[in-house]
């Protein structure tokens, strides 16, 4: 049976799902006089809460529709979406009341959703917070306190820790078999040695993406002579090469828009959605730069120039995968036998070691 796990975009995107349905329910229950009146539900500062709310949300609900391009904002939304839940359920629970509010229930939520970005810590910090509210604000409407609203408030407070514990045991349980899936999953889809994706995950890759029939770029990058660095200097010594490109593409490359493989031996694919020859050779000469840094910090190759080589390929709606791969390849051949340490395009090839 296939494990649900939600990433940390879906689980707000659930969250804020959940926020508009509450806050369509209370409007309805708060406006709606008959309801209002049988519910005994006050209106003194409903209206600045229903509008900060919807502010609130609607500012979230764009910030989840753009995470990719304003990710940090993003990040600040959900974490500080944590607190403003915490500030909304304990006016409303003021509002409809007190110890006896329907909206109640609302906390476990609150500490469900805690739960889940502040982790063991963090629940702790929300069981206590609750009972704090709650106390403040379930006896703030009562004018007079008997025995059955003390034992309510006392089964609430049990219930607000027994269930805030339990989501905790369970949130961090799933955490940690999804950290173990994806551990075992990345041992089979990545490269030791480089952190970059396999082979099979690139010939996966790329024939989905010619099947969609998207515009992207097919790079093949090959280390030049990099027999000779192994039979001088060891396969340690190689791995670190390899390792430092490995580790150049991963910081260089942005995961929205393309990827990265080691594609066996010391050749290298990359697949980037952009088909503009000059933004795709300084791309590649920003590679070198990060590459060659990385180079100087091996005591062993600090004085050799070593040097990559590049076939670069467009996709065309017509393209097999095998005719694509080919293509790119070819051009790699060919940069090599024009004395290496080159970017050879469909067109033509151009010299980058001049630049160094």
């Amino acid at each position: 049976m296939k494990r649900l796990y939600l990433s940390d975009i879906q689980t707000e995107q659930l969250f804020s799902m959940i926020r508009w349905f509450f806050l369509i329910i209370c409007g309805v229950l708060f406006y709606y006089e008959p309801t209002r009146n049988q519910l005994n539900l006050t209106l003194e500062t409903f209206d600045y809460l229903f509008f900060i709310a919807l502010g609130y949300m609607f500012i979230t609900q764009i910030a989840l529709l753009t995470a990719s391009k304003f990710e940090k904002i993003q990040k600040i939304l959900m974490q500080a979406g944590i607190i403003f839940d915490f500030v909304v359920i304990f006016w409303l629970i003021e509002l409809s009341g007190g110890v006896n509010s329907l909206f109640v229930p609302i906390v476990y939520l609150f500490l469900m959703h805690a739960t889940i970005y502040w982790r063991t810590r963090g629940l702790i910090l929300a069981i206590l917070a609750s009972i704090v509210g709650y106390s403040a604000v379930g006896f703030f409407p009562e004018v007079t306190i008997n025995n059955q609203l003390i034992w309510v408030y006392s089964f609430n407070i049990l219930f607000f820790i027994v269930i805030g514990l339990f989501a905790g045991i369970l949130a961090l349980r799933e955490r940690k078999h999804h950290k173990e899936k994806t551990t075992f999953q990345d041992l089979s889809i990545k490269d030791y040695v480089t952190g970059l994706y396999n082979h099979r995950s690139f010939q996966n890759t790329l024939g989905k993406l010619v099947a969609s029939q998207k515009e992207f770029t097919l790079i093949l990058a090959d280390i030049d002579d990099f027999k000779q660095i192994n039979d001088t200097h060891g396969h340690t010594i190689g791995d670190q090469v390899l390792s430092a490109y490995g580790n150049t593409l991963q910081h260089q490359l942005d995961k929205s828009d393309s990827y990265s493989f080691r594609y066996g031996g010391e050749e290298f694919a990359i697949i980037i959605f952009d088909q503009r020859k000059r933004a795709i050779k300084s791309k590649i000469e920003n590679w070198n730069k990060l590459f060659q840094h990385g180079m100087s910090l091996i005591p062993e190759l600090n004085k050799e120039n070593i040097t990559i080589s590049y076939g670069v390929a467009f996709s065309d709606q017509h393209d097999t995968k095998e005719e694509l791969f080919k293509r790119a390849d070819e051009y790699l051949y060919l940069a090599k036998e024009h004395g290496k340490d080159q970017i050879m395009f469909q067109e033509s090839f151009e010299r980058i070691g001049e630049s160094r």
